[in-house]
């Protein structure tokens, strides 16, 4: 349907014809109720409420015209299907399409793939709302063992390949957008840019996601100012692995240029500032994401790179780098000036190889392994086309008054001339405190930890300290296990156990540690309910419990253990798996290359499997035994390429194809002791084979 005024035009019509002195609201002003498919093509504030309105790519509300203003009021748009996951969020809440000066305030978008997109529409204006709790991946990775799948990848985006993970806002040629005060939590991406030149963004706060805070495509002279961009992190378990999985607070990609970030703060999340030129500069060495200026933000605590600038020219000025493995991880930039800054505890705080004609001057460096790091490798790639085009020497240094404070080694320059080294000082001690955090940057929330630490990452992403939270502190592999309580304050007490031998306390007070001794076997099936009474708490799927009212935590953690043995084979043309069954058969009946005995089936290649074994073209034939209690449960299964499963000697899965990494589940009603078989094959590129048993959701 489409709301046109109608109603108030004829009234003012026929004020005009009567000479009547009508008393008119403004127009757009009157309180409309909203339906799914309504296309506003002129200004309207929207009746307060809560909307449910399921939605497909064309939008639960579409906005067309030239300088429309569309008030939403607080309305909520609520595009989740009852007992939908994040992860099955789907269509848009609001589309706008080939307009111009649009303005959309106070919109509560939530529960669909993308919460507001907009096309070909020039001077767009988001001010304030809350685009939080739309579309978010349920993640694989554990505590204990990260999961290939979780990986993302933004390196393209000329067809709007970005939509596969979502967002909270996109907007694609788009330019001089204005987005202020908007909120996004509790998703995966947050605004996305791509054709979008001469935007603000500013005082935002996106926190808390399992993606991207901001995304950059082919956007240019765009300003990023005051920004709160905190925890937008996957892929980290600490202590365990720290890859972050192409997360990031900021992500800059493929020829943005001249875009100015500035005092923002963005921690916490997979990398702080993630930068590369793009596949154009790849392929032929020309352009670069260059000219961007990031000046006094903080993207400390990132558990990859705080900052990551590659094959471009930028300026890095007066940031704050504080507990990441690398301050700056600058990967054959060039005409790159890094001043003022202040890296503390970064096992590296400046690493670059390949660097040309880089200014390091003014820094202090406190802490760490590593100062400054620069080299070269002896060759590059024949059939790259940057090295065809470009000079990859490392060369051209300069690092002038910088301040090194208790660093273990503060330079190491490898195969790096010429280097001018003045007026640098190196001391042995931290002895001096390191400048604080820039005074512009948003102000910190009082009940916010700093550190790496808190980054607390679970299936639907970032821990957010809104919700009561039992988290394991140490991977789940014996019997005694610690545990952090988290949360807003309150008092907690444990309320119900199973599957627990005892533990050091079953009540206190938020924020609080306690140790739990689990019952011991074969199988573990561990469930804790704490029970929470304090303030008002907000769950991780957006639902609220009122400050006083008691609220479960429930904590449940089920293994079972399973026995693999792990043949590997090489096969060749005529062993084919798919082409010769048979001798394949009798190649896998035969003696192996070699054995593994592995307690946990989670196997991902980049190349040879070892013991001389081919990149390509091996296989594999895995036989596990287990025992768990009647139920319902799942066999999460990630496959590439081809794979079979047998269970007690029936097959209850195939898919012998050649194919990218593929997840299934299957579904399984199992009693007692059974014998798991998975025969796999790879042919060629990257290889992987995870299993790992599941209890079914209640």
């Amino acid at each position: 349907m489409t709301y046109r005024q109608t109603d108030y035009a004829r009234q003012a019509l026929l004020a005009l014809i009567l000479g009547a002195a009508i008393n008119l609201p403004a127009l757009g002003q009157e309180p409309v109720r909203l339906e799914a498919g309504m296309v506003f093509t002129t200004s309207v504030t929207v009746a307060p409420g809560v909307y449910r309105l399921p939605a497909d790519s064309l939008g639960a509300i579409r906005v067309q015209g030239e300088g429309i203003v569309v008030d939403f009021n607080g309305a909520v748009l609520d595009g989740a299907a009852a007992d939908a996951t994040p992860d099955q969020f789907a269509g848009y809440g609001i589309v706008i399409d080939r307009s111009s000066h649009v303005t959309i305030k106070n919109a509560v978008v939530r529960g669909y793939k993308v919460g507001l997109i907009a096309y070909d529409t020039p001077h767009l204006k988001i001010d304030g709302g809350d685009f939080s709790y739309n579309y978010r991946q349920r993640l694989k990775s554990t505590i204990e063992r990260e999961h290939l799948d979780d990986w993302m990848s933004y390196h393209l985006n000329d067809h709007d390949e970005w939509l596969g993970y979502g967002a909270a806002i996109y907007l694609n040629r788009c330019d001089r957008p204005t987005i202020r005060a908007v909120t996004v939590t509790g998703g995966q991406n947050g605004v996305m840019l791509t054709d979008v030149n001469h935007g603000l963004l500013e005082d935002n706060a996106i926190t808390f996601n399992s993606g991207i805070g901001i995304g950059m495509y082919r956007s240019s002279y765009n300003a990023v100012l005051h920004n709160r961009l905190d925890w937008n992190v996957r892929g980290y378990s600490h202590g365990v692995y720290y890859r972050g999985q192409d997360s990031a607070a900021i992500l800059v990609y493929e020829q943005s240029t001249h875009n100015t970030f500035a005092y923002n703060s963005a921690t916490h999340s997979g990398d702080g500032f993630f930068l590369w030129a793009g596949q154009t500069t790849m392929d032929d060495g020309s352009g670069g994401s260059n000219d961007n200026l990031l000046v006094g933000n903080d993207f400390s605590f990132a558990p990859t790179n705080c900052i990551e600038v590659t094959f471009s020219r930028n300026t890095i000025l007066g940031n704050r780098l504080e507990g990441c493995w690398h301050g700056i991880w600058g990967g054959y930039s060039f005409d790159t000036a890094i001043a003022g800054n202040t890296f503390i505890d970064n096992d590296e705080h400046i690493a670059i190889e390949h660097g040309q004609d880089i200014a390091i001057t003014d820094n202090t460096f406190a802490g760490g392994k590593l100062g400054i790091y620069t080299w070269a490798r002896d060759s590059q790639p024949a059939d790259w086309g940057y090295a065809q085009h470009r000079d990859t020497r490392s060369r051209d240094y300069t690092i002038h008054r910088n301040r090194f404070a208790g660093v273990a080694e503060p330079l190491r320059i490898l195969k790096t001339e010429p280097v001018s080294e003045t007026e640098n000082r190196i001391v042995a001690e931290a002895d001096e405190a390191a400048p604080g955090l820039p005074e512009a940057l948003p102000d910190w929330p009082a009940s916010l930890p700093r550190g790496r630490r808190y980054m607390m990452v679970d299936a639907w992403g970032p821990y957010d300290f809104r919700s009561p939270v039992l988290w394991p502190r140490y991977p789940r592999d014996g019997v005694r296990q610690v545990f952090d309580i988290h949360g807003p304050a309150g008092a907690w007490r444990i309320a119900q156990t199973s599957g627990v031998d005892s533990v050091s306390a079953r009540s206190g007070s938020v924020p609080d540690s306690i140790v739990v001794w689990r019952t011991d076997g074969p199988v573990v099936d561990l469930r804790i309910d704490l029970e929470y009474v304090g303030e008002t708490v907000t769950d991780r799927f957006g639902v609220v419990t009122p400050a006083g009212t008691p609220y479960v935590y429930p904590y449940r953690h089920f293994h079972a253990a399973i026995d693999w043995t792990v043949d590997f084979f090489a096969y060749d043309d005529a062993t084919e798996p798919r082409s010769r069954p048979e001798a394949f058969r009798a190649l896998i009946a035969g003696t192996p290359a070699f054995t593994d005995h592995p307690t946990d089936l989670g196997y991902q290649w980049y190349g040879s499997p070892g013991h001389d074994l081919p990149a390509n073209h091996f296989a594999t034939v895995s036989t596990g035994t287990f025992a768990v209690p009647p139920g319902r449960y799942v066999l999460d299964l990630t496959s590439d390429d081809g794979v079979r499963v047998w269970l007690d000697g029936t097959l209850i899965h195939d898919d012998w194809t050649y194919h990218p990494p593929k997840l299934e589940r299957i579904p399984l009603t199992l009693s007692g002791r059974h014998e798991l078989r998975i025969e796999h094959f790879e042919i060629d590129g990257y290889a992987t084979l995870v299993a790992t048993l599941e209890q079914a959701a209640p």
